[in-house]
């Protein structure tokens, strides 16, 4: 039976945006970790935000620019695929405020370490924070509340257990800050769960259909 086309073309096309956006800073991490050994960056200790103070930092900027606006194009494509609503409100709201957030911490790195903080380190960290807290809820909405669109439905269990592996990433890695145990490692992972919703939600954008 042929497949047939569940969202228009302007979601789709936001769709693809949001996930050249994510291959894009995918790239740059990539790049950053392979010239690792050319730098004093720990990535057990030190978190992924420190390569922007690295001789080849402006791929991360310029990665986590490319990022965050693409995160904007996956917003309005969720706003066009998902049903009408203060649900759809929300998870929209939570996931644009994020979007800006990485934005933000691209435009105002971190403080190398070892180093006071400055007032671009605060609004970094700030960001960052608000960043993964605000992306997390959105993605708690999304998994829970769309029950009037067939599609989504169907997607809800994959969404839902990418939540719950992004809640343990979460408290991991608060636990890791709290001891001081390998921070680097566990922001790595927490941010690898983020962005697996990322693509998971892009790919529904791009390709969807039904039987």
């Amino acid at each position: 039976m042929a497949k047939e086309k569940v969202f228009p073309r302007s979601v789709r096309c936001y769709g693809a945006l949001g996930l050249l956006g994510l291959l894009a800073f995918l790239a740059s991490l990539l790049v950053l970790h392979l010239n690792l050994a050319n730098t004093n960056i720990d990535w057990m200790r030190y978190y992924v935000s420190y390569l922007a103070n690295e001789p080849l930092g402006w791929v991360f900027t310029v990665g986590a620019l490319v990022h965050g606006s693409g995160n904007l194009a996956l917003t309005l494509g969720l706003r066009g695929a998902l049903p009408q609503g203060r649900q759809r409100s929300g998870v929209t709201l939570l996931l644009g405020l994020a979007a800006v957030g990485i934005l933000l911490a691209a435009l105002f790195p971190i403080d190398p370490p070892n180093h006071l903080p400055s007032a671009s380190g605060r609004i970094h960290r700030s960001a960052a924070s608000a960043t993964f807290i605000l992306e997390f809820v959105a993605m708690c909405i999304f998994s829970t509340a769309f029950d009037r669109h067939p599609y989504w439905r169907r997607q809800r269990p994959v969404s839902r257990l990418l939540s719950i592996a992004a809640a343990v990433a979460l408290v991991v890695l608060a636990i890791a800050i709290h001891r001081d145990v390998a921070p680097g490692l566990a922001e790595r992972v927490a941010l690898a769960v983020f962005l697996a919703w990322e693509a998971w939600i892009a790919v529904q954008l791009v390709w969807p259909h039904r039987a």
